[in-house]
């Protein structure tokens, strides 16, 4: 079984490595087509299609029993908003700048039970293989984004996707993200500090007597960042010192992250007795390797003379390596997944069980200097190891009553067989309201228990967290009017996080501990919109009470707030929106980020204060463009009092910047 398994991995390795080739052959298919289609319509037969013919469609859909596709989004109300040009759009911490390392601002349950890797500082800029939109699409239809900031933010997307027939749609996509930094700069064009490079491919299929479905995808995406550390505080400095840009120097000078994923996901679907009855089958192949490397570990000196000593300037310890450091970490598993599901007017139901199978193996160079009389010293490099094999077996379901779309209760659970792990859930809605309980049981991550490197080390064998969450919503619109208000209540025993701790009269940060009390967390969130004629205001508050261990940091107000006017101009020739953005939060002791693990953890020196952000936007749709014009953060311009401000502790968020953005569709 091992060997299969391994012979699984090398096909996923060379895929990769041909991948370019393939992206080539793609593109060069893709142009022949597309120019021998566009040589058989004329201008009438081009005329018909639009977003109204290109629909897309996701697999949570197909388990939800809903084979219908929906209209592609055209909308211009989220376009110059940051969190909704990546893939996660939740309120996110970051370090400041386009594509850096973060976390959601709000704490939210894992939905993944038994071994996972635990390094997520990167996920809002890949693809999840299995929300992937898959199109159905009446013409070739390419869609392309570009994003550009005045600080050098840049962001690019394209994707081109086509039916080879009725029921069979291919398609390809590309993406490019990039940012330079803002502190600690070297010299002119030696300022990057994110590249992210992505690539997805994806196909749709179902047979025309509708028995068999096929959805697949292949997604590969780099992403480097320039490791600095935060803002190095000289003694002289104050806070509002600290927001001179371009002289503020890093902690780190020759430090960077890199990750690599690559994944493959695909479910296909059988029909027995009708939609009634389907056998399916998911598989998931996926790697994700992460380093980082530091070649100038910096020091300084503490005490004179005779007492001077030196000392590690940015890091808690030295343990192989005092020159450098070069530590990896290599996540590969294959997941099957086996099930029968049906659906009917009234019933969805959905049973499954889950095989995992992977390794996880992180390794931290080091080097051994050997001196020997009247010869040069010798220099010895070794490699240490730490390994973890991940075998997970799992049984889970679903089933779902409805009577109409706002009316339903559903029920899911999953099960880990020889394990602790497990999640059960109930939800219920009555038109307006919606109420859900869920009790889970997860395992801390594969990183939080096993880890090696020139600076930490550590084996945990903590117990698993223990989440029971009761959680209530409302939504309800009427006419110009739109309501939505949840609350939730969670309790966490055995938490486990990244701390702020002293030993022995030094403060080592970053490394995983488990609380020994309960958290508790009260989260609640109220979106109230309404428009009069062509006036919009769109108001979102958020609201976070912890009680208990405190090993959990969020604001505990935020406000994000728009306002707009819209309209078609120059007798509907182009619709405009124009108008102002606004996003507070109260002051918090946010988590601090360490590169050497890409984790947040817990700090408590240093207060992100409460700072209002301004932006002012203008977007416009002219037939298949969609285009924006953004002034961000223009409180600095405006009032020059104004410094800045930290997303978190010592990294600071870009200043005022021109933004501009394009959304373009072709449908030919």
């Amino acid at each position: 079984m091992g060997a299969f398994f391994g012979f699984r991995y090398k096909c996923l390795i060379l895929i990769v490595n041909y991948k370019k080739l393939l992206v080539a052959a793609l593109l060069v298919w893709v142009g022949t087509f597309s120019q021998g289609h566009a040589q058989i319509l004329n201008d009438s037969t081009k005329a018909i299609y639009g977003s109204a013919t290109t629909m897309t469609i996701r697999e949570a859909d197909i388990f939800r029993g809903n084979l219908t596709p929906t209209r592609i989004d055209t909308s211009l109300t989220n376009l110059p908003s940051y969190r909704y040009w990546y893939y996660d759009t939740t309120l996110q911490q970051n370090l400041g700048n386009v594509g850096t390392a973060s976390q959601p601002l709000f704490w939210r349950m894992p939905t993944v039970l038994g071994n996972r890797l635990g390094r997520n500082a990167f996920d809002p800029y890949a693809v999840n293989p299995a929300t992937i939109d898959y199109y159905d699409t009446k013409s070739p239809f390419t869609f392309l984004n570009y994003v550009q900031g005045a600080l050098g933010e840049q962001i690019f997307r394209a994707k081109h996707t086509r039916n080879i027939s009725p029921n069979w749609n291919v398609g390809i996509g590309y993406e490019r993200v990039g940012a330079e930094r803002q502190y600690g700069t070297f010299s002119s064009g030696r300022d990057a500090f994110i590249s992210h490079y992505g690539l997805q491919a994806f196909t749709h299929y179902f047979s025309k007597n509708d028995r068999y479905r096929l959805m697949a995808n292949f997604s590969s995406t780099s992403h480097e960042q320039i490791e600095l550390g935060g803002i190095r505080p000289e003694a002289d400095d104050t806070y509002d010192s600290l927001f001179d840009y371009k002289t503020e120097p890093g902690w780190l000078n020759k430090a960077a992250s890199e990750e690599k994923r690559n994944a493959f996901h695909a479910t296909q679907w059988y029909k027995l007795l009708g939609p009634g009855l389907q056998l399916y089958h998911t598989i998931d192949v996926n790697s994700q390797n992460n380093f980082f490397s530091d070649q100038e570990i910096t020091y300084g000196t503490e005490g004179t003379g005779a007492t001077a000593k030196r000392t590690l300037k940015y890091y808690p310890a030295i343990r192989r390596d005092s020159a450098r450091t070069y530590d990896d970490s290599y996540f590969k598993q294959m997941e099957n997944t086996f099930g029968v599901m049906g659906s009917t007017k009234y019933f969805v139901y959905r049973a499954y069980a889950k095989r995992r199978d992977g390794t996880y193996e992180v390794t931290a160079e080091g080097v051994n200097r050997e001196r020997r009389a009247g010869r040069q010293d010798t220099l010895i490099y070794y490699v240490d190891r730490q390994k973890r094999t991940i075998a997970d077996n799992f049984i889970g379901g679903q089933a779902q009553f409805r009577l109409k779309n706002d009316i339903y209760v559903t029920t899911d659970a999953e099960f880990q067989i020889g394990g602790g792990d497990y999640r059960i859930n109930a939800q219920a809605r009555f038109k307006y309201l919606t109420l859900r309980q869920t009790r889970a049981s997860y395992s801390p991550t594969l990183l939080q228990r096993v880890f090696i490197s020139n600076h930490y080390e550590w084996s945990n064998d903590f117990d698993n967290v223990q989440a029971n969450q009761t959680a209530a919503s409302l939504e309800a619109g009427y006419k110009n009017h739109y309501l939505n208000g949840q609350v939730q209540f969670t309790n966490l025993r055995n938490y486990v996080y990244y701390q702020d701790s002293v030993v022995n009269n030094r403060t080592v940060w970053a490394t995983p501990a488990q609380a020994s009390g309960n958290t508790n967390l009260v989260q609640a969130s109220l979106r109230y919109r309404f428009s009069i004629k062509s006036f919009v205001l769109d108001n979102n508050v958020y609201y976070n009470n912890i009680a208990g261990e405190e090993v959990i940091r969020m604001p505990e107000w935020y406000v994000n707030s728009k306002a707009y006017v819209q309209g078609p101009m120059f007798k509907n020739a182009i619709y405009v929106q124009a108008g102002v953005e606004m996003n507070w939060h109260s002051s918090y002791y946010a988590d601090g980020y360490m590169p050497v693990t890409q984790q947040f953890h817990l700090q408590n020196e240093f207060l992100v204060k409460r700072y209002p952000t301004l932006d002012v936007f203008l977007n416009t749709d002219i037939k298949t463009v969609n285009l924006f014009l953004k002034f961000s953060n223009l409180n600095t311009v405006i009032r020059s009092w104004e410094q800045g401000y930290f997303t978190t502790p010592y990294y600071v968020a870009n200043p005022f910047s021109f933004i501009f953005g394009l959304q373009w569709n072709f449908y030919d």
